[in-house]
């Protein structure tokens, strides 16, 4: 039928947050060594689904962090913790610039 939702749909509400960040050329090794770290202690908490963390094609200092949380009472937990604030302060003091999105989304399929 045209219009209506497939039978199979699942839906599920997850906090996706995405924080993309341009790395000064002199910072990047230091950067990376941060969050190779942090980033699998994030991974590790408590409703984290996923952290990952991207290159921008063609711009090897423009990078995306990408977490998904199983919840936005999980996402807040996240946020109040010692993880969060080292990927802040790092993203401060070795970023040139950054700009940071935090959004609710039903997941249409798995």
């Amino acid at each position: 039928m045209a219009g209506s939702e497939p039978a199979n749909k699942v839906t599920a509400a997850v906090m996706v947050s995405n924080t993309e960040v341009t790395v000064r050329p002199e910072n990047l090794h230091e950067f990376f060594q941060t969050m190779s770290v942090v980033s699998q202690k994030i991974r590790d908490e408590m409703g984290c689904i996923s952290f990952r963390l991207f290159e921008e094609a063609g711009k090897e200092n423009t990078l995306m962090l990408v977490g998904e949380w199983d919840t936005e009472a999980s996402w807040d937990l996240h946020r109040k913790g010692e993880n969060f604030a080292i990927l802040r302060g790092s993203v401060q003091v070795l970023g040139v610039k950054s700009r940071a999105g935090h959004k609710l989304y039903s997941m249409l399929e798995s």
